[in-house]
């Protein structure tokens, strides 16, 4: 009887990682080279499509609209692509199902970018962290 239980709790066990376990890609950052950091503020840009993530940003951060700086969002859910070449990514369940961008501009230059492909829909947390990755590598940098 004993062996039956080990055995039905190793499954349950394993099955409840593979239930709450979400596999999340790494985002990918760029900075440019001749960016001075920290800055000291950042305007929203707000012309994205999904107007509920954009006011959990304004939520996240005190814009100022005389700022240089420009931050947009950029998302996108429902990803479906009927391309051939990414059928065994789709069918391995590896293909994205959104994405999370934020972009930051002086002027006309991209100066910042943070890019993460997402196996769920886009959310809130999703741009808690974005931001908070942003807020650590432009308004609060670590001294070298």
């Amino acid at each position: 009887m004993k062996k039956y239980l080990y055995f039905f709790s190793l499954i349950f066990l394993t099955l409840i990682f593979f239930v709450t376990y979400e596999k999340k890609a790494e985002p990918i950052v760029t900075i440019g080279s001749d960016l001075q950091r920290p800055i000291s503020c950042m305007k929203l840009n707000k012309l994205s499509e999904d107007k509920k993530l954009l006011r959990d940003l304004e939520k996240l951060y005190s814009f100022n609209d005389s700022c240089n700086f420009s931050l947009t969002l950029e998302s996108k859910k429902d990803i479906v692509c009927n391309s051939t070449n990414n059928i065994m990514s789709k069918n391995m369940g590896d293909f994205p199902k959104s994405y999370i961008k934020l972009k930051l501009r002086k002027g006309l230059k991209l100066q910042y970018t943070y890019y993460r492909d997402l196996y769920s829909n886009v959310d809130e947390d999703d741009l808690k962290d974005g931001f908070e990755r942003l807020k650590k590598d432009l308004l609060n940098p670590k001294e070298k």
